[in-house]
C-alpha cells in the first residue's frame, strides 16, 4: 500500500504515535506509578535482551518484533513521565509558610494582583522541606504588590485551597485546565500574609525575555501607539493579550481572524520570510548559507522566547529549525517528519502539552495545510499573478479549516462563515504589521522615521479593525451555539484520516469508509438533538455571592438571576455558553432576580411554576409569622441572601422535598441553616459546598 510507503518516509511518526497513546492512556486511566515503573523496566529489559540475542540483520518477517517491543517501551515511558507531571503533593496543605518564586509576569485584575508562584520550600513542624509546586496567589492590590515582577522571591503564609469547579452544568472545566498546567492550589492573601524576600531569582533567560518584551511595549507606547491599536500590536507581535478589550476579542473571533492575535506558526513563518528577504546576500557560498541559517535559527528562537514559548510557537520554531538545518546541509527533510520530531520533543519535555487547545489546533492546521493545500490549489489554474496569490492564500485557509473546523467547534461552539474573506484581508495585514513593527524597532532611535512607521502601523491596524468589524456585522457572519461531543469529534477525524488514505491510494473504498464515518457522526449528533427536545431541567447555579436559577424546557432557557451578575454579557456567556450549545437551546428568557421583572414562570413574586415543577424562592421575610390552615405543596425551596425566617416556620407553611441554599447566602447564615436542617432531619443542599443543583423533572 502507498500509505505504508508514505509512513516509512516519516520515521519519527512511528515513535510519536506510541508516545501520544501512552500520554492519553495515563491521563484517562491514571495508572499507579509503581506499575508504570515496573512495566517500563520490564519492556526496556526485553528490548535489550532481544537486541543482544537477535540477528542484527533480521529478515522482513522478524523486523516487526523489535518495533513491537519499542512501541511498548515508548508507551510506558510516556505514561511514566506523564504520571510524574500529574503528581500532587498534598503535604503542602498542612504546612505553615512557603518560600516561592514568581515564575510568570504578574497579572493585574480589578481588585487583585494574580501571581503564578513556583514554591521552593515549605515549613512544617518547624522544619523546612524542599518542594516544587506551582500555585496561584491572589494579592490585595497596593503599591508593593503592583511592583512585583517575574523572578521575585516571596515568603507567604499557608492559606492554600485545592482548586474546585463551580459544578455548573457544561461549564468550562477550570480545575482540569489548571491541572494540565500542573496547578492544583490557590490562595488569597492579605497584605500582612506575605513578604518580599529578594529580587531577580528567576531563570536568567526568561528574565531577559520578559525585560525585552516590556521594553518593546514601551517603544510602542513611546511612538504614540495606544488604545485598541496598541492592544492588537502587543498581541500580534509579542503574544501579550492583556490589553485586548472584550469587543475586539469578540469581533476577531466572530469574523475568523482570532488566530492572528494568538502568536503561532503564522507569525514565525512571517518572521522567516522577512529575514530571508533581508539576508538575501548570504546565499552564494556554503559558509554564508551556514551563517544565514544560524541567524535564522537564533532570531526565530529569540522571538519564540519573547512571546512566551507557547506550544504553537515552539512547534513552529522547532519544525522550522529542522527545515533550515536540512536546507543548509543540502538535504530536503520531510515536513511531516519535522512535525513529528517537534511534537516528540515538546511532549517529552511536557507531555501535558497535548491537552492544550493551541497545541492541538496548531498541529492539525499545519498537517492539513501541508497535505490538502497543494491539492486544493491545483484545482484551479489562474494566469493573473494577483488573483493567483489570492487563490493561493484562499487554498491555505480552506486547508487549515479542514484540519481545525471540527475541533474549533468542539471547544468554541462557533464557526466563522466568512473565514475565507477574513483571511484574505487578515493574513496580508498581519504580514505588513509585523514588518512595520520590526522596522519600528530598528529605526526607533531616529524619531522622524519611527514616527512615520508608527503612523503607518496605527492606520494599518485601524483599517484591519474596520474591515474585521465590517465582516463581523455581515448577515450570518458566524454560526454560533454549535455542539460536537467527543464521539462525533473522533468520528469526524477518522473520516478525514480515510480521506487522506483515499488521496494516497486512489481506491474508492476509502472514500466510502470516510463517508460512512461522517454519516455515523451525523447520526450521533441527531440522536443527541432529538433526545434534548423533550428535556426538562431545573438548575440552581453556583455563582459566587450571587443568585441564579435556570429552567430548561422546549429548547428554551428561562434564567432568573441577580441583576448585578446577569447584566454582564461576559458573565452570562461564561455561565451558560456551553449549556446553551450542548442542550440545543433556541432562546433565552432572562429575568432579573432583585428587580422581580415579570416572567411567564414567575408568580406572586416568589413562586416559580413550570409544568409539574413548583418552587419557592425566599430572599426576604415576607412569610414571617404567618399561619397557614393547610401547608402549600412544593418541590423545592431556594433560600437566598436576605432570607429572614427560621426553618420551623418553613415546615409549618410548606410541604417540600428539599431545601436548596444558593451561593448568595452569607457563610454564617448558611452554617446556621445547615445545623437547623440537620436537627430537624430536613433534606438540604448547599451549592457552595456541592456545586450547582441540577435535576431533570
Amino acid at each position: 500500500m502507498l500509505i505504508n510507503q508514505e509512513i516509512r518516509k516519516i520515521p519519527f511518526f512511528r515513535l510519536v504515535i506510541p508516545f501520544i497513546i501512552g500520554i492519553l492512556l495515563q491521563l484517562f486511566f491514571n495508572f499507579n506509578e509503581t506499575f508504570l515503573e515496573s512495566s517500563l523496566f520490564l519492556s526496556f529489559l526485553i528490548l535489550i535482551v532481544y537486541w543482544f540475542i537477535s540477528d542484527k540483520n533480521p529478515n522482513y518477517h522478524q523486523r516487526w518484533i523489535f518495533g513491537f517491543i519499542t512501541f511498548f517501551v515508548l508507551l510506558f515511558f510516556a505514561a511514566f513521565i506523564t504520571s510524574t507531571k500529574t503528581k500532587i503533593n498534598k503535604q503542602i496543605i498542612d504546612s505553615e509558610l512557603f518560600i516561592g518564586i514568581i515564575n510568570e509576569e504578574p497579572k493585574e485584575t480589578d481588585k487583585s494582583i494574580k501571581l503564578t508562584v513556583k514554591t521552593k520550600s515549605f515549613l512544617k513542624d518547624s522544619v523546612w522541606n524542599t518542594d516544587i509546586s506551582t500555585v496561584l496567589i491572589y494579592l490585595k492590590k497596593d503599591s508593593l504588590s503592583k511592583s512585583l515582577n517575574y523572578g521575585d522571591e516571596i515568603l507567604f503564609e499557608n492559606s492554600l485551597k485545592e482548586i474546585q469547579n463551580s459544578g455548573n452544568p457544561d461549564e468550562f472545566d477550570y480545575k482540569t485546565y489548571l491541572a494540565r498546567k500542573q496547578i492544583y492550589f490557590q490562595s488569597f492573601l492579605n497584605n500582612n500574609q506575605w513578604k518580599l524576600l529578594d529580587k531577580n531569582k528567576g531563570n536568567i533567560v526568561f528574565e531577559i525575555a520578559y525585560y525585552s518584551r516590556n521594553k518593546l511595549l514601551e517603544i510602542y507606547k513611546k511612538n504614540n501607539i495606544s488604545g485598541d491599536e496598541f492592544a492588537i500590536l502587543a498581541a500580534l507581535t509579542l503574544g501579550v493579550k492583556d490589553y485586548l478589550s472584550d469587543d475586539i476579542v469578540e469581533s476577531y473571533s466572530i469574523s475568523g481572524a482570532m488566530h492572528i492575535l494568538a502568536v503561532s506558526g503564522l507569525h514565525v513563518g512571517i518572521i522567516y520570510i522577512v529575514l530571508n528577504n533581508l539576508l538575501f546576500f548570504l546565499r552564494k557560498k556554503k559558509s554564508q548559507i551556514i551563517i544565514q541559517s544560524a541567524i535564522f535559527i537564533i532570531v526565530i528562537w529569540i522571538f519564540a522566547l519573547i512571546t512566551g514559548l507557547s506550544p504553537s510557537v515552539t512547534r513552529a520554531a522547532t519544525m522550522l529549525t529542522f527545515i533550515i538545518v536540512g536546507k543548509a546541509s543540502n538535504r530536503k527533510p520531510s515536513t511531516y517528519n519535522s512535525l513529528a520530531i517537534s511534537a516528540f520533543l515538546i511532549l517529552a519535555v511536557n507531555p501535558l502539552s497535548i491537552t492544550y487547545v493551541g497545541f492541538q489546533l496548531s498541529y492539525l492546521a499545519v498537517i492539513a495545510i501541508v497535505f490538502f493545500q497543494p491539492k486544493i490549489y491545483n484545482l484551479l489554474e489562474i494566469n493573473n499573478t494577483l488573483l493567483d496569490k489570492i487563490w493561493q492564500l484562499t487554498s491555505v485557509s480552506i486547508a487549515a479549516q479542514i484540519g481545525t473546523a471540527a475541533i474549533s467547534i468542539y471547544y468554541f461552539h462557533q464557526f466563522p462563515v466568512y473565514f475565507l474573506l477574513t483571511n484574505i484581508i487578515a493574513i496580508p495585514a498581519a504580514f505588513i504589521i509585523i514588518l512595520m513593527a520590526i522596522s519600528l524597532l530598528i529605526f526607533n532611535f531616529i524619531p522622524f522615521i519611527s514616527s512615520i512607521i508608527a503612523l503607518i502601523l496605527t492606520y494599518t491596524i485601524k483599517l484591519l479593525n474596520f474591515l474585521t468589524s465590517s465582516i463581523e456585522n455581515l448577515p450570518y457572519s458566524s454560526i454560533t451555539d454549535i455542539s460536537i461531543n467527543n464521539i462525533e469529534l473522533i468520528l469526524f477525524y477518522i473520516a478525514i484520516a480515510y480521506i487522506i488514505v483515499f488521496f494516497l491510494n486512489k481506491e474508492k473504498k476509502y472514500f466510502i469508509i470516510s463517508l460512512t464515518f461522517v454519516i455515523f457522526s451525523l447520526l450521533f449528533y441527531n440522536y443527541r438533538y432529538f433526545n434534548q427536545l423533550s428535556q426538562n431541567k431545573f438548575i440552581v447555579f453556583n455563582v459566587s455571592g450571587k443568585s441564579a436559577i435556570g429552567i430548561i424546557n422546549n429548547q428554551k432557557l428561562n434564567l432568573f438571576a441577580d441583576s448585578s451578575f446577569a447584566s454582564n454579557d461576559k458573565n452570562l456567556k461564561y455561565l451558560t455558553g456551553n449549556l446553551i450549545a450542548n442542550n440545543f437551546i433556541k432562546s433565552v428568557n432572562l429575568s432579573f432576580y432583585n428587580n422581580k421583572l415579570n416572567d411567564s414562570l414567575l408568580q406572586n413574586k416568589c413562586f416559580i411554576e413550570s409544568k409539574n415543577l413548583r418552587i419557592a424562592v425566599l430572599d426576604n421575610s415576607a412569610f414571617k409569622n404567618l399561619i397557614a390552615e393547610k401547608r402549600l405543596k412544593l418541590d423545592y425551596i431556594i433560600i437566598s441572601k436576605g432570607f429572614g425566617m427560621n426553618i420551623n416556620e418553613l415546615v409549618n407553611l410548606f410541604e417540600f422535598k428539599q431545601i436548596i441554599l444558593d451561593s448568595s447566602l452569607p457563610n454564617w447564615q448558611e452554617k446556621t441553616i445547615l445545623q437547623d436542617c440537620a436537627y430537624e432531619k430536613i433534606n438540604v443542599y448547599s451549592t457552595k459546598e456541592k456545586g450547582a443543583f441540577d435535576v431533570n423533572f
